[in-house]
């Protein structure tokens, strides 16, 4: 189990354990993806050692075996109190309500599509073909022009343009950002760093591409958060990068894929009927 499971998980898995209490153990099916093994039996329900293990591992980082006595104490109360609270919501028919119903079927959804799409890529590893494919296709993405610009975002056209004129009559630029950009960067003087064009709304990228380096936009330029007043500082070509540089960047990008691919599949051969 992931290391990173929260307590409530181990909470619904309690709640699901915690519902065995109506039933004897001889009327416990055959098949028990939990083991035999049990640290505990509550209300006569048990707490499995598979389950106590892994809430060990999630809670401490560390194995069963590795516990001190006072540590396993510890765990088991904690575990205990899950059961004991698990079978009183049950018994109180908290998992007939309609809002706790539709929390643990999302939670149990989620868990099992996200541990699915883990199980298809542990099949069905990243190949270094299909590493080398991706790095190639998504080469042009990892070089190019960068650009390193200031701006200044003002609501209204006229404010933007009058920017401008203060600007030709020689006012500094980062002074009069701070002082008149609403933008988030305006305490920065407007400044935005490094970035490549196409991480800009196309406006602002457009703009940037036909400027040269030390001049100011000479129109207000328009995007969807406001009038901008642009000021491009540097621009370099970026070499691409290795691709033992961007090897855990590219193989997420084969692995999505593989997902995307996956559950494509999975959609050919489903019957959904939406609406009903």
């Amino acid at each position: 189990m992931n290391k990173n499971c929260t307590n409530a998980t181990f909470l619904v898995l309690a709640l699901v354990l915690g519902g065995c209490a109506e039933q004897p153990d001889s009327e416990q099916p055959e098949a028990n993806p939990f083991g035999e093994a049990r640290v505990a039996t509550i209300n006569g329900a048990p707490l499995y050692a598979s389950v106590f293990e892994a809430y060990a591992v999630a809670r401490l980082q560390t194995s069963m075996d590795d516990l001190s006595d006072e540590e396993r104490d510890g765990l088991l109360e904690e575990m205990i109190q899950f059961q004991l609270l698990a079978g009183a919501a049950v018994d109180a028919g908290l998992t007939g309500e309609l809002d706790i119903a539709i929390d643990l079927e999302l939670q149990r959804l989620q868990t099992l599509s996200r541990l699915m799409a883990t199980r298809h890529l542990d099949e069905n590893p990243v190949t270094s073909i299909e590493l080398q494919d991706a790095y190639e296709q998504n080469i042009d993405q990892l070089s190019g022009p960068q650009y390193k610009a200031r701006h200044i975002l003002l609501e209204q056209e006229a404010e933007a343009a009058a920017i401008i004129g203060e600007l030709d009559g020689g006012a500094d630029f980062a002074q009069l950002a701070m002082e008149r950009s609403t933008g988030p960067s305006g305490p920065n003087g407007g400044d935005l760093g490094w970035f490549s064009a196409d991480t800009m709304v196309e406006p602002f990228a457009n703009a940037v591409r036909s400027m040269e380096v030390g001049t100011y936009s000479p129109e207000p330029v328009q995007t969807r958060f406001g009038w901008h007043v642009i000021l491009l500082e540097e621009m370099e070509d970026r070499a691409p990068p290795g691709l033992e540089a961007v090897r855990a960047d590219i193989t997420s990008v084969v692995e999505q894929q593989k997902v995307e691919a996956f559950l494509n599949s999975l959609r050919e051969q489903a019957e959904i009927v939406i609406g009903e």
